[in-house]
Parts: structure tokens; C-alpha cells; sequence
């Protein structure tokens, strides 16, 4: 059965709402969430009432993270942090409870889930690690696949006998090798950084070990009026509609 794998969806509904259609009629026959469902945009509640809904599991993001901890949001940048604030007065009881009710990780299909890097951080860059440490980690994983989010880049790293190596994932379907070791970044389904506008995730087939990266169009404009009618910063809504050249932001 294979499995789609979403990340960073950011509050932001006509995004999701587009993968899901893409990953529906793609025969995928599960979903996992790798967190920050909620930030950014301006629809946290229809996000998460939508995962609840689709029965996707999601694991924790700093987004979520910050949310329950005062002290983490500290560290956001004042918008991030005026927009989760507004995200969480338009959250209902039950979509705070599916938030704190995801845990930091999840294994599925034999594969680990984590929005940061393995095995269980939340916060961690996988764009600032360098290929010594995350050599170190991949070989101490349990799995032999990670799927990590936070960055919003899709990319692959590989520890094989040659050591490590990591590169973008191509516009085309990824054959993994089972002599090796991943780490996959699944990218960002709603808020675009330095790559295409496209909503964006991963179809992941245990079968043929493969990974699929999906570039999925919507109404942008919509979901970026949006932001700037709920009082959140015109820079999130830009992002949608403008390439950006920054790579991460809390």
C-alpha cells in the first residue's frame, strides 16, 4: 500500500485540500502528516479539522511545539510568532487536542517519521547538519528511511559504504536502495521556500521502494488573500504567489 508523506502545510486549506484530490486519485492508501499543520496561513482550523476527518496522524512540528511551549515561541521571528498566536485563537478545543495529542515521532511501513532529523527532534535543521553528523545518525537509525519536514526543501541523504551524500530530489521517481540509508525531506505543502509555488509531497511505495515527489497547483491567490484578510504578515502571503529566496524561517 503505498503511502503519501506531507509536511509544512502551514494553515493553508486550498494546498491541502489539492494534495489530497492528487493523492487520492494517485491510489495512495494512507497519509502521514510530518507536522507544522498549523502557522503561517489562515485556515489552522479547517487544516486540522481536515486531518482529523482523513484520519491522518501527524507528529509534532516547532509550529505545534511553540503552541504548547511559551518558551519556544520565544525563539520565533515576531511574525512567525504573531501568526501563530492568531492561529491559535481560531483553533476549537477539539483541533487543540489532535495537536496535543501527536507525539514527537512515528514509525510506519517500517519507515520513521520526525519533522526535524531522527530520531526524535523537532527543531533540528537538516539543512544546517553536517554530512559527519548525520552520518553518525543515519547509522545509529532503527530504520533504514526517515522522512523529516522543517526545511520546506525536498532532498534526499544516503549513507552506503562510500559514506554520505545528499542532492535535491528530481522532478521524477526516486528508486531507493535497500543496501543503504535515507533520510528524505518531504518539503512543504503550503508555504514555498527557494523552489516552485506548487503545493509539494512524497508518494513513498514499499513495494517498489521508491519515492515520488508531487508538484500539485492551486489557488494560491486565494490562500494569500487570506492571509492578509486574517491580520497575518504580508511576507507569508508573498510567498505563495513570489518565489522566495529565504531558505528556512521558524
Amino acid at each position: 500500500m503505498r503511502l503519501a508523506v506531507v509536511s509544512d502545510i502551514h494553515s493553508n486549506l486550498e494546498a491541502l485540500e489539492a494534495v489530497l484530490r492528487d493523492a487520492s486519485a494517485r491510489g495512495v492508501g494512507r497519509i502521514v502528516s510530518l507536522g507544522d499543520n498549523i502557522g503561517y496561513g489562515a485556515d489552522p482550523e479547517a487544516v486540522v479539522r481536515l486531518l482529523r476527518q482523513q484520519k491522518i496522524d501527524s507528529v509534532i512540528g516547532n509550529h505545534e511545539l511553540a503552541l504548547m511551549d511559551p518558551e519556544c515561541l520565544k525563539v520565533f521571528n515576531p511574525h512567525a510568532r504573531q501568526a501563530l498566536l492568531i492561529n491559535k485563537g481560531l483553533l476549537s478545543k477539539k483541533s487543540l487536542g489532535y495537536i496535543r495529542g501527536s507525539k514527537v515521532f512515528m514509525v510506519r511501513r517500517g519507515c520513521l517519521f520526525v519533522h526535524g532529523l531522527p530520531p526524535d527532534s523537532v527543531t533540528t535543521y537538516l539543512s544546517l547538519t553536517t554530512k559527519k553528523r548525520l552520518g553518525h545518525i543515519m547509522a545509529a537509525m532503527d530504520q533504514p528511511i526517515a522522512f523529516v519536514g522543517h526545511t520546506h526543501q525536498l532532498e534526499v541523504v544516503r549513507l552506503d559504504r562510500d559514506g554520505v551524500t545528499r542532492s535535491k530530489i528530481e522532478k521524477k521517481v526516486l528508486f531507493l536502495d535497500k543496501g543503504s540509508r535515507y533520510i528524505i525531506n518531504a518539503g512543504s505543502v503550503g508555504q514555498p521556500r527557494k523552489s516552485s509555488l506548487d503545493a509539494k509531497y512524497l508518494i513513498f511505495d514499499p513495494d517498489l521502494y521508491s519515492v515520488e515527489p508531487r508538484y500539485v497547483d492551486y489557488d494560491r491567490a486565494s490562500a494569500a488573500k487570506k492571509i492578509k484578510k486574517a491580520g497575518i504578515s504580508d511576507e507569508f502571503a508573498r510567498r505563495l504567489v513570489q518565489p522566495s529566496n529565504q531558505e528556512r524561517s521558524l
